[in-house]
């Protein structure tokens, strides 16, 4: 898994979009964000996100989903020993 710049943060976005059928082309365009910020989420490539965009994120997976969806479904904290950088 590769890391984002934010040490011992991962996105597990590109996991939680394959099990509930949602493209990230179709998130981007139901969030009405640009499609590199969901590729670079999916990624684990993000610099930084803002707190709005990940907020609009989140509620537009939970409205796709149909399900309630928690931060740790989408982000995942790995202690610093564990981190590998690929």
């Amino acid at each position: 898994m590769k890391m984002s710049n934010a040490q011992g943060i991962a996105f597990k976005l590109e996991e939680l979009l394959r099990e509930i059928g949602i493209t990230k082309n179709a998130l981007a365009r139901e969030a009405k964000i640009r499609p590199n910020t969901i590729y670079e989420m999916c990624n684990n490539t993000s610099k930084r996100i803002e707190f709005k965009t990940f907020n609009t994120v989140m509620e537009t997976l939970i409205r796709l989903s149909g399900r309630p969806l928690t931060l740790h479904d989408v982000l995942e904290y790995i202690p610093e020993d564990e981190v590998h950088e690929y």
